[in-house]
């Protein structure tokens, strides 16, 4: 199997996967109160989550749990004296293995994917996957009996003290989004509360990743996230210019309806850069994806892309 075709079919998985949440979301879901936004001329860093609405209780507690994973075990004991690098590979790992279904269903497939008119390099990759597979079980075996409760604490906690990428991955979504039986919890509505802002936060810090997300964002409300956030077309044209910066490449032209918000959005995509982008110097060769920890394990090529909260 190609590269391309291999691209094609995890790029569907995650489609579907996002539209899914989407819909059931909007079916169960009330509205969120549209955010006040800011004059797209003049834009404002976002302020830091107040204390009552960043946690319910006010401080953080570490769960209390005895790990039978030693090197888990070792992470949680960092997380729970303030790393908070080790909150977010922590938490990763937790819901990495809060839902292990795909893997299970690549192994009951494994006879049919064994047949022998398969493609030798079919075949090939297959094997890979299944690999994969029987490897996350394994690991998963011993993990917490509420590893999604778990997970969902210490990226949270990561979160808040300010770790760009566990903004990034809570922010999308990556611990309430992980199935359908977290969006009628507390988790949930909390998420809901926090996770507009910590992706502008995310954002500030430098955190390339979020520019594709805030860009789309602005543009539609194609997902829960994008719809708890207010479309803007000035930032959304910032959006895609400050790409097209960071990559060395021209911007498409824009749409004839919003010619006239050019000057606003190349001003802001200048001003985005200069301020969180400094020290990314285009042209960007690739530019970075992250995908969900648990789908990653299984589908992501080796190489392409870095262990979660390693960076």
């Amino acid at each position: 199997m190609s590269s391309n075709t291999r691209g094609l079919i995890v790029s569907l998985i995650a489609i579907a996967v996002a539209l899914l949440s989407w819909q059931l979301w909007r079916s169960r879901a009330p509205a969120a109160a549209a955010p006040v936004v800011a004059d797209a001329q003049t834009p404002q860093p976002s302020p830091a989550l107040p204390a009552a609405q960043a946690d319910a209780t006010g401080k953080i507690e570490p769960i209390r749990d005895d790990y039978r994973n030693p090197q888990l075990a070792e992470i949680k004991n960092r997380a729970d004296a303030g790393d908070s690098r080790a909150s977010c590979q922590l938490g990763m790992e937790l819901l990495r293995c809060t839902d292990t279904s795909a893997a299970e269903q690549m192994l009951a497939a494994a006879e049919e994917n064994a047949r022998p008119d398969l493609p030798p390099d079919q075949r090939g990759y297959m094997t890979k996957l299944e690999n994969r597979a029987r490897r996350i079980l394994a690991e998963c075996r011993n993990a917490p009996a509420d590893s999604w409760k778990q997970g969902n604490h210490y990226l949270r906690q990561a979160a808040l003290a300010g770790e760009p990428e566990a903004m990034y991955r809570y922010a999308r979504g990556d611990s309430v989004l992980i199935d359908y039986s977290h969006m009628s919890t507390p988790e949930f509505d909390r998420w809901r509360a926090e996770a507009g802002n910590m992706m502008q936060l995310s954002f500030e810090a430098g955190y390339l990743p979020s520019v594709f997300d805030l860009m789309v964002a602005y543009s539609d409300d194609s997902s829960p996230l994008t719809g708890m956030i207010a479309n803007d077309p000035t930032k959304a044209r910032a959006m895609r210019l400050l790409i097209s910066r960071l990559a060395g490449k021209p911007a498409d032209r824009p749409e004839s309806r919003y010619a006239s918000l050019e000057p606003a959005a190349t001003a802001l995509a200048s001003q985005w850069q200069r301020d969180y982008f400094p020290t990314v110097k285009p042209p960007i060769d690739k530019m970075p994806r992250v995908m969900p920890a648990g789908f990653a394990s299984l589908y992501a090529d080796e190489g392409t892309e870095a262990p979660p909260c390693s960076q």
